[in-house]
């Protein structure tokens, strides 16, 4: 009994001094967490405003615990600055990708559109940006341990973004800002049907989704949520979906819902309105979610899908401007090199390194389909399936094809040395196609219909590849004709002018993709039409034939009775409006030059001419006769009736003839 006596009083003790310790702390913590967290005052409410008025209310809490995963690891003076540095986004307190190099790391919240794994990347925090090895920043951060210096000059010179909430739409209160999110959300049909033709017929050819797993995840939450009545009370904000993340998320499934869109079944106009419609309410996402002050994963592969949809829907000169600005984003982020995300956890690597691959792909193909300067470089950045021992994939190729379009365009050696190089690469990707796996390779490997699909989209990029490593030769004078490399390159030309026509018929024939998507539009054709014009092929009758069926193809929209297909030439780009009629009329005349308007072929030539006025081609009149005078056409495409030597003084190689028709401006800088 007196032993137990003698103990009860340390109980009593231990009891005491734990009640004392819990009410200080409760005395203490008067400010909400983010405040505590920032040092900064904090009158007490709920929110509190300074909480408000950084616009993330929703993360304004005061009995926040300390999680008992809870662990140090060390901090690296370099990254000190994105750990202290305080700033005004809504997520960098919780979801900071620096937690993982900070002073303590916890387990990181459920993203609301998806798993832990997806919310750790260093694009949530706004104040992480990249900088190279040679920038002061970088310098003072190698040179002080404790980052204080590092974090005043990047103040001081105005490194970093200060905005918390996009600056260029009227949403100042979170409660606009979450009415707003409200109106732009799909809805539960919308997203069923068309992420669903987004899924089988753009995501294939083009996959920037780089987890769609999880991202087919997420739509299910969403879709839970948008069931449970959680995004529809307008009074109500949800803390889990008006985060920066969620609405980043909202905006990419908007994004697949425009591509879906383009791809579905219905008829135009119904499937280009609905097509904008999407793209507009992705892209009001992406300004609610601040996405030019807080780029993010999710910010990037929006842009770059609705750049493609653009694109897609004949807009590529809007798609090619777009991309420049879903590059510097990626950029900032630091995907466009190894340093840049090598404190990323290893899912968020693989995830950047995939999404700064098909940003490198839509900028290398749409460059060099307009000859145009890309912003990505060759430099740092070297194809995996340049040193893959194992069979290459659709993507593995895709991939090296726009390694091969960059060193196309950077080749800047005089121009007799031009096609010695172009052999050359033209040999490296004859090796590396070798090595593709079985059903690329040949078609009677196809075992199902996506592999049929793959085989004929690889060999369509392929040609219009080797085709472009053979412009030398096509563009050649006379005078070299006798020359080894050039022979060679004339063959190849051939050869690949010839399958990709080829190909685009047989594609377009088991599905909808080749027709509307622009870049095969655009392969088969710039294709056709070299063929109708080059010396070599233009009197080929197995070329001829091959013209003649792209254009039946084209034109069979226009037939009332083909209701499975109309609309094809309806959302063509005025450039290629145009080279569909100067390819028509080439074959018309070489077919019955002296007959009048009623012979040859007539293939709905009418509604493409109202349709090339639709798209701002202006120099294509109503009553443009479609036959017989020859002069008529010649201003509209000189050189088409007077050949491309000497004939009327001129001398036009067919690549240039090319150019002229494909990129020539469809607008006058005089006025205005």
């Amino acid at each position: 009994m007196a032993e137990m006596d003698n103990a009860s009083p340390n109980i009593e003790r231990q009891e005491i001094d734990r009640v004392l310790i819990l009410k200080r702390k409760q005395r203490e913590s008067k400010a909400c967490y983010p405040c505590r967290q920032r040092k900064v005052k904090c009158e007490g409410g709920h929110p509190c405003r300074t909480c408000a008025r950084r616009d993330h209310p929703e993360i304004c809490a005061y009995n926040v615990e300390q999680s008992p995963a809870r662990k140090r690891v060390s901090i690296r003076p370099r990254d000190q600055e994105t750990v202290s540095r305080g700033s005004g986004d809504d997520t960098a307190a919780l979801t900071s990708p620096t937690h993982s190099v900070g002073a303590e790391v916890s387990q990181p919240p459920t993203s609301s559109l998806g798993d832990a794994r997806s919310s750790v990347q260093p694009n949530d925090n706004p104040s992480y940006v990249f900088s190279g090895d040679n920038s002061l920043v970088s310098m003072l951060r190698q040179q002080d341990p404790d980052g204080a210096m590092a974090r005043e000059a990047t103040s001081v010179l105005g490194l970093h973004n200060t905005y918390p909430s996009y600056p260029f739409i009227e949403t100042k209160k979170p409660q606009d800002r979450w009415a707003a999110l409200l109106d732009i959300l799909p809805h539960r049909d919308e997203v069923l049907k068309f992420f669903h033709f987004y899924r089988i017929s753009a995501y294939p050819f083009n996959p920037i989704l780089v987890d769609v797993d999880q991202f087919e995840s997420d739509i299910c939450v969403y879709l839970s949520a948008y069931a449970s009545g959680e995004l529809r009370d307008r009074n109500k904000i949800s803390d889990k979906w008006a985060s920066g993340k969620s609405v980043g998320q909202i905006s990419l499934l908007l994004a697949t819902l425009a591509a879906g869109a383009h791809f579905s079944d219905l008829e135009n106009p119904q499937r280009s309105e609905l097509c904008q419609d999407f793209a507009h309410r992705s892209f009001q996402a992406l300004r609610l979610a601040n996405f030019l002050f807080r780029p993010s994963l999710e910010a990037v592969q929006s842009l770059l899908i609705l750049g493609n949809t653009l694109q897609n829907n004949g807009q590529s000169d809007s798609a090619w401007a777009l991309l420049g600005t879903t590059v510097r984003l990626a950029q900032t982020l630091g995907l466009h090199t190894e340093r840049g995300i090598a404190h990323w956890p290893e899912h968020s690597k693989l995830n950047a390194k995939s999404l700064w691959s098909m940003t490198v792909w839509q900028d290398s193909l749409l460059s060099l389909c307009y000859d145009r300067p890309p912003i990505v470089s060759t430099r740092g950045w070297n194809p995996e399936a340049r040193s893959m021992r194992t069979e290459l994939s659709y993507l593995n190729l895709m991939q090296y094809l726009c390694w091969i379009a960059l060193s196309i365009m950077q080749i800047d050696d005089p121009p007799e040395s031009e096609p010695t190089q172009n052999l050359a690469l033209l040999a490296e990707l004859d090796s590396t196609y070798s090595r593709a796996q079985s059903h690329l390779l040949r078609r009677q490997d196809c075992k199902n219909l996506q592999q049929h699909l793959e085989h004929l989209a690889l060999r369509m990029h392929v040609s219009f590849c080797v085709s472009a490593l053979c412009r030398p030769a096509i563009r050649s004078s006379p005078q070299t004709l006798q020359d080894t490399c050039y022979l060679s390159l004339r063959s190849r030309a051939k050869e690949s002018l010839i399958i990709a026509s080829k190909t685009f018929l047989d594609f377009q024939a088991l599905s909808i993709v080749p027709l509307r998507t622009w870049s095969m539009v655009h392969t088969v054709l710039s294709s056709t039409l070299l063929l109708s014009t080059w010396q070599e092929t233009k009197e080929d009758p197995e070329c001829r034939d091959l013209q003649q069926k792209v254009i039946e193809v084209f034109s069979a929209g226009n037939s009332e009775k083909d209701t499975g297909s109309s609309g094809y030439s309806q959302w063509l780009s005025a450039r290629h409006i145009k080279a569909l009629i100067t390819l028509r009329q080439a074959l018309k005349q070489r077919s019955a030059p002296s007959l009048g308007p009623k012979c040859g072929l007539d293939m709905g030539h009418g509604q493409i001419a109202e349709n090339a006025t639709n798209y701002g081609v202006s120099d294509v009149p109503q009553d443009m006769p479609w036959m017989g005078d020859s002069s008529s056409y010649n201003d509209l495409f000189p050189g088409l009736y007077y050949g491309f030597s000497g004939g009327n003084g001129m001398d036009f190689s067919p690549v240039t003839y090319l150019d002229s028709i494909m990129n020539v401006p469809l607008f006058n800088f005089s006025e205005g």
